[in-house]
Parts: C-alpha cells; sequence; structure tokens
C-alpha cells in the first residue's frame, strides 16, 4: 500500500484526530528520544492518558529474527504502555542509517502503511500522542513512484509524514557551535512546508562544555526565530523514570508545565 492510497483510505481518520505533537530535530543525535520521554513524563504526572511512538527507528539490535527498537521500548516504558513493542515501533531497520538507505541495503520496504494503521488504533486508545521522529526533520524515509519528466524518485520526507498526521512539531536542538545555522534552517523549513511549529527546545545531550558558544546560542536563537524558545533542558547522567520524574518535577518544572499547557489549549 503506497503512501498516497493509504492516506486516501485514513483521510477522514486523520481528519479527526486527538491531540498530539511530533518530535524533530536539527539533526541525530540532540536528544530527541530523552526531550520526547521528559514530555511524555509530564503529560502522566499531570494524569493525561499518553500514548507514544517511534515509527521508524534505526540502528536496532538484533535477537535471533528480531530488532528490538531500543528508543521505542524507552518511550513505551515512559508512557506506562501495555501495548505490544510493534505498535509503538512498527518500522525498524538493522543499520544506523536514514531508513531509505537501511531499507535498500535491508532489502526490506519502508511499510506507511503499516505504520498509520498502528497510530490510527493508538489515538484513538490514548488522550494524547507523543510521535518521535527519526533524525533531523528532512530525512528521507522513502520513494515512491517517480516522477514524470526526471525519472527521479520521488521522496517521502519527516515532513510528509508530520503534515499527513496533521500534527504540530517541536524542534529540539543542541547549544553548540553551529547550531544556530541548523536551527534557523530547520524552523524555516518547517514553516515553509506549512507546519506549525510549538517551538524549540535546546537540549543538553553531553555535559556543558567551556566554549563560549553554548553560553550564547539560546539567547540569539531566541532573538531571530519567529518561533518560541519553550527552554533549555540541562544535562542529565541518568535517564530512569524516577530520575527524569524529579527535573520534570523541579529542575524544569516551570518549562514543561507550560509546554503542557500550550499543547493541550
Amino acid at each position: 500500500m503506497t503512501l498516497f492510497v493509504t492516506m486516501i483510505v485514513y483521510k477522514q481518520t486523520l481528519t479527526k484526530m486527538k491531540k498530539g505533537i511530533f518530535i524533530t530535530a536539527t539533526d541525530t543525535g540532540v536528544g530527541k528520544t530523552i526531550v520526547s520521554a521528559m514530555l511524555i513524563r509530564a503529560l502522566v504526572l499531570m494524569g493525561v492518558k499518553v500514548g507514544a511512538m517511534k515509527p521508524f527507528e534505526t540502528s536496532c539490535q538484533r535477537r535471533g529474527d528480531n530488532l528490538i527498537p531500543s528508543d521505542g521500548m524507552f518511550l513505551r516504558e515512559m508512557a506506562a504502555m501495555d501495548d505490544d513493542i510493534d505498535m509503538v515501533t512498527p518500522i525498524r531497520f538493522e543499520l544506523p542509517l536514514a531508513p531509505i538507505i537501511a531499507s535498500r541495503l535491508e532489502k526490506k520496504p519502508v511499510d506507511i502503511g503499516k505504520f498509520l494503521i498502528s497510530y490510527e488504533y493508538l489515538q484513538r486508545k490514548y488522550d494524547f500522542m507523543v510521535i518521535e521522529g527519526v533524525g533531523g526533520i528532512r530525512v528521507p524515509i522513502s520513494s515512491e513512484n517517480r516522477e514524470p519528466h526526471s525519472g527521479k524518485p520521488l521522496a517521502i520526507y519527516v515532513t510528509d509524514i508530520i503534515k499527513k498526521l496533521n500534527l504540530p512539531i517541536i524542534i529540539v536542538s543542541r547549544p553548540t557551535l553551529g547550531t544556530i545555522n541548523h536551527t534557523l534552517l530547520t524552523v524555516e523549513h518547517a514553516l515553509n512546508e506549512g507546519l506549525k511549529v510549538a517551538g524549540i527546545i535546546i537540549n543538553y545531550n553531553n555535559p556543558p562544555g567551556a566554549d563560549i558558544s553554548e553560553k550564547t546560542n539560546p539567547d540569539i536563537i531566541k532573538e531571530l526565530s519567529p518561533v518560541p524558545l519553550l527552554g533549555i533542558i540541562p544535562y542529565s547522567p541518568n535517564f530512569d523514570k524516577d530520575s527524569l520524574d524529579k527535573v520534570i518535577s523541579y529542575k524544569c518544572k516551570e518549562i514543561f508545565d507550560g509546554i503542557v499547557n500550550r499543547l493541550m489549549s
């Protein structure tokens, strides 16, 4: 089932979705999973029945015939979901590559229809959905059909998935040198694609360094970005549920209270 046929089949369902958010980023390795987990825990602590998905995950660990999606399993645990991992992370690859490349090398097509079926089921079951993307916002997921004149494949990007789900996004960014360019370009592309950007979260995925750029970049991003800077998440060495709950309830309470109120309004 192609993406375009699937979208026709699910058009009525997707226009009547419950609330949710799509977590994307300026790049891979900036902390999307941790920010997603923190938001999930913030929602849970506020009494929201939240569902989570990491629909496309590469770099999965192979155990026999099974691919274990560590990010998807972590998010499922943070949301205290009882759903099968195939619902949370339906598309999995072993190679640590963009899905379009992993799919070709592993000779396994990206089944967008499978993802949409899982999403439809979960969004009916839960009051709010947190969806974590793969890599940055312009990562290619797959390609279908070809352009009539050039014959080039028509790629499906993360942006296309977000548009079809009709969800607002949060962009996770890093604080280090180069982030101003990456962040502003990501925001600009998202807005040009017609996406609703709830804001930016700057995440310390590593301990703070001595580089002055880390201290000055957030203020410049806040000044120049057309979308709000929602908060700066400090580095945390522990990612278990209790540790995240403490960070949310104390160090970052104001940030996540504001984000949840914005998303649920």
